[in-house]
Protein backbone atom coordinates (compact mmCIF):
# COMPACT_ATOMS: atom_id res chain seq x y z
CA UNK A 1 0.00 0.00 0.00
CA UNK A 2 1.26 3.31 -1.12
CA UNK A 3 1.69 6.20 1.22
CA UNK A 4 -1.23 7.95 -0.44
CA UNK A 5 -3.48 5.49 0.57
CA UNK A 6 -2.48 4.51 3.97
CA UNK A 7 -2.72 8.14 4.90
CA UNK A 8 -6.18 8.46 3.19
CA UNK A 9 -5.63 11.39 1.05
CA UNK A 10 -8.13 10.41 -1.64
CA UNK A 11 -10.85 12.22 -2.75
CA UNK A 12 -14.37 10.91 -0.35
CA UNK A 13 -17.35 10.52 -2.58
CA UNK A 14 -20.52 9.15 -3.44
CA UNK A 15 -21.05 8.14 -7.11
CA UNK A 16 -24.33 8.93 -8.27
CA UNK A 17 -25.18 7.51 -11.21
CA UNK A 18 -27.68 9.13 -13.98
CA UNK A 19 -29.91 6.36 -13.58
CA UNK A 20 -30.79 7.27 -9.90
CA UNK A 21 -28.30 4.55 -7.96
CA UNK A 22 -25.38 5.61 -5.89
CA UNK A 23 -22.36 2.79 -6.89
CA UNK A 24 -21.93 0.69 -3.90
CA UNK A 25 -19.06 -2.11 -3.62
CA UNK A 26 -20.00 -5.05 -1.07
CA UNK A 27 -17.87 -6.86 1.44
CA UNK A 28 -18.22 -9.78 -0.43
CA UNK A 29 -17.00 -8.04 -3.60
CA UNK A 30 -20.24 -7.56 -5.57
CA UNK A 31 -20.88 -4.43 -7.20
CA UNK A 32 -23.91 -2.41 -7.67
CA UNK A 33 -26.21 0.50 -7.55
CA UNK A 34 -27.83 0.92 -4.11
CA UNK A 35 -30.61 3.90 -3.71
CA UNK A 36 -30.33 3.99 -0.31
CA UNK A 37 -28.07 7.12 0.05
CA UNK A 38 -27.44 5.93 3.97
CA UNK A 39 -25.12 3.01 3.08
CA UNK A 40 -21.42 2.71 4.22
CA UNK A 41 -20.71 0.51 1.06
CA UNK A 42 -21.49 3.34 -1.03
CA UNK A 43 -18.83 6.10 0.65
CA UNK A 44 -16.02 5.72 -2.17
CA UNK A 45 -12.46 6.89 -1.95
CA UNK A 46 -11.22 8.15 -5.09
CA UNK A 47 -7.11 7.65 -5.10
CA UNK A 48 -5.47 9.17 -7.90
CA UNK A 49 -2.65 6.66 -9.86
CA UNK A 50 -1.77 9.33 -12.12
CA UNK A 51 -2.56 12.39 -14.47
CA UNK A 52 -6.41 12.16 -14.61
CA UNK A 53 -6.64 8.68 -13.32
CA UNK A 54 -7.80 6.89 -10.27
CA UNK A 55 -8.28 3.97 -8.39
CA UNK A 56 -12.24 3.74 -6.77
CA UNK A 57 -11.86 1.99 -3.36
CA UNK A 58 -14.90 1.23 -1.43
CA UNK A 59 -14.13 3.36 2.49
CA UNK A 60 -16.06 0.45 4.19
CA UNK A 61 -14.98 -2.66 2.40
CA UNK A 62 -11.27 -1.76 1.45
CA UNK A 63 -12.11 -3.06 -1.61
CA UNK A 64 -11.05 -1.43 -4.76
CA UNK A 65 -13.60 -1.13 -8.42
CA UNK A 66 -11.85 -3.70 -11.22
CA UNK A 67 -13.18 -5.03 -14.60
CA UNK A 68 -12.46 -8.58 -14.41
CA UNK A 69 -11.64 -10.25 -18.21
CA UNK A 70 -14.94 -10.75 -19.34
CA UNK A 71 -15.95 -7.41 -18.85
CA UNK A 72 -17.84 -7.35 -14.72
CA UNK A 73 -17.78 -5.19 -12.12
CA UNK A 74 -16.35 -7.01 -9.05
CA UNK A 75 -14.08 -5.68 -5.82
CA UNK A 76 -11.02 -6.23 -5.64
CA UNK A 77 -8.12 -6.74 -2.90
CA UNK A 78 -5.12 -5.87 -4.84
CA UNK A 79 -4.56 -2.13 -5.55
CA UNK A 80 -1.92 -3.01 -7.69
CA UNK A 81 -4.17 -4.78 -10.07
CA UNK A 82 -3.52 -2.79 -13.69
CA UNK A 83 -7.61 -3.29 -13.97
CA UNK A 84 -8.17 -1.50 -11.24
CA UNK A 85 -6.92 1.98 -12.48
CA UNK A 86 -9.68 4.36 -14.33
CA UNK A 87 -9.59 7.60 -16.54
CA UNK A 88 -11.62 10.00 -15.27
CA UNK A 89 -13.67 12.26 -18.07
CA UNK A 90 -16.33 14.48 -18.42
CA UNK A 91 -19.73 13.66 -19.55
CA UNK A 92 -21.55 16.98 -19.98
CA UNK A 93 -22.24 17.58 -16.35
CA UNK A 94 -21.02 13.82 -15.23
CA UNK A 95 -17.75 11.98 -14.50
CA UNK A 96 -17.51 8.74 -16.35
CA UNK A 97 -14.54 6.22 -15.35
CA UNK A 98 -13.05 4.59 -18.24
CA UNK A 99 -10.85 1.51 -18.00
CA UNK A 100 -6.94 1.79 -18.83
CA UNK A 101 -6.32 -1.92 -19.06
CA UNK A 102 -9.74 -2.47 -21.33
CA UNK A 103 -9.95 1.07 -23.15
CA UNK A 104 -13.42 0.35 -24.44
CA UNK A 105 -15.28 -0.28 -21.09
CA UNK A 106 -16.87 2.49 -18.89
CA UNK A 107 -18.13 1.79 -15.42
CA UNK A 108 -22.16 2.02 -15.66
CA UNK A 109 -25.17 1.14 -13.93
CA UNK A 110 -28.21 -0.13 -15.29
CA UNK A 111 -31.59 1.23 -14.44
CA UNK A 112 -32.07 -2.16 -12.51
CA UNK A 113 -29.33 -0.74 -10.71
CA UNK A 114 -26.98 -4.11 -11.42
CA UNK A 115 -23.75 -3.25 -13.06
CA UNK A 116 -23.47 -2.86 -16.89
CA UNK A 117 -21.00 -5.25 -18.07
CA UNK A 118 -17.83 -3.33 -19.69
CA UNK A 119 -18.12 -4.74 -23.48
CA UNK A 120 -21.94 -3.39 -23.63
CA UNK A 121 -20.80 0.45 -22.94
CA UNK A 122 -20.24 3.15 -24.39
CA UNK A 123 -19.72 6.67 -24.36
CA UNK A 124 -23.03 9.18 -23.77
CA UNK A 125 -25.20 6.22 -22.26
CA UNK A 126 -26.72 7.11 -19.11
CA UNK A 127 -25.60 4.59 -17.87
CA UNK A 128 -21.92 5.68 -17.40
CA UNK A 129 -22.88 9.05 -16.45
CA UNK A 130 -22.17 9.51 -12.36
CA UNK A 131 -21.84 12.46 -10.37
CA UNK A 132 -19.53 13.26 -8.01
CA UNK A 133 -20.68 13.68 -4.52
CA UNK A 134 -18.33 15.17 -1.77
CA UNK A 135 -18.79 12.89 1.76
CA UNK A 136 -19.42 15.41 4.52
Amino acid sequence: MDTSESLGFGQRMKLYSQNGFNLAIRQNGVVEGTQEDEDPECCLELISAGPGMVRIRGMETDLYLCFDSDGHLYGEQDSENDATVFRETLEGLYNAYISVKYPEWYVGIKRSGKPKPGPYTKYGQKAVRFLPRRLK
